[in-house]
């Protein structure tokens, strides 16, 4: 599926920014993707950045090494794309542009990258997550955590993780802009 960029009603307060981990916690099984699919009707709106896409490929920030080189061999399967596909189909998944990465084979000159203003709330949770000591091996480890941290909260989204650290790093500097899986299934079972 070919999902498409659009930039969130910043008026809407049901606006979520779906992390990799809450695609793969979605998808667990029928009864989860059941309930987020029904939000829909009650004016939930989902989003993600070309990162996730990324990540559920095989191809995430922890996969690069010091040379910005992506050094998996890892191959997704088909039925796991297929899954992937069928989340962002189902809930209208919405892509919004995430910050310019200076990341070999990330920079996309068709409008779809912006920069990070670094004195904007945005700014500095990207910062304060990009800046976790990461290993040798794996320098670029945090990099997407932050930039998906990043878009969230640029966009006026609620960040969606099953990633507590990201959360915390997040809710650190806005307090109940980051939950988990599980709360957002609470969350769409009080409109029923």
């Amino acid at each position: 599926m070919q999902k498409k960029y659009s930039e969130p009603d910043r008026t809407n307060s049901n606006n979520y920014m779906l992390d990799t981990s809450a695609y793969n916690h979605i998808m667990e099984s029928t009864e989860k993707m059941d309930a987020t699919k029904k939000s829909i009707t009650y004016g939930v709106c989902y989003y993600s950045t070309a990162l996730q896409d990324n990540e559920l490929s095989g191809k995430g920030a922890k996969t690069y090494n010091s040379d910005c080189e992506s050094v998996s061999n890892f191959v997704v399967p088909p039925e796991f794309k297929q899954k992937v596909d069928i989340v962002d189909k189902e809930l209208n998944v919405q892509l919004v542009p995430e910050i310019a990465s200076c990341m070999r084979d990330h920079a996309r000159v068709d409008g779809t990258n912006r920069f990070v203003a670094t004195d904007s709330l945005s700014g500095q949770i990207y910062e304060k997550i990009v800046r976790k000591k990461a290993s040798n091996k794996r320098p670029f480890e945090y990099y997407y955590d932050a930039m998906i941290a990043e878009a969230a909260i640029n966009y006026g989204c609620i960040l969606v993780s099953d990633d507590e650290e990201l959360r915390d790093e997040v809710n650190a500097l806005c307090p109940k802009r980051a939950i988990t899986t599980d709360e957002l299934l609470e969350i769409i079972n009080t409109y029923e």
